[in-house]
């Protein structure tokens, strides 16, 4: 086969190809939903602790506000950057320092 045949051959898509190719793309999805932290199939050790880090960002912005050193800006920037399981817990810690008490 010459160069420029393989070349021409590169591009080509088959029907197999097609259905392999859907195929990897559904394994790797699968693949990246089960890794992420804060999906619905990572373990619960792994929620839990993203939980646990987020009680200590709060935990750690309470005692920097009632030191005087915090501001509101400083809270919309924490808050900001978390998500999941992380602010859940962030809110957790603040809900319960304001006395909000849940049925």
């Amino acid at each position: 086969m010459s160069r420029t045949s393989k070349a021409r051959g590169a591009g080509r898509v088959t029907p197999t190809s097609d259905k392999a190719d859907a195929a990897n793309v559904g394994q790797v999805a699968e693949q990246v939903r089960s890794q992420s932290p804060d999906s619905h199939g990572a373990p619960l050790a792994g929620q839990a602790l993203r939980v646990i880090e987020g009680e200590r960002k709060a935990h750690d912005y309470l005692a920097r506000l009632n030191a005087c050193q915090a501001d509101p800006d400083e809270l919309a920037v924490i808050v900001s950057m978390l998500y999941g399981a992380t602010l859940r817990g962030f809110c957790r810690v603040l809900a319960k320092a304001l006395g909000v008490s849940h049925a």
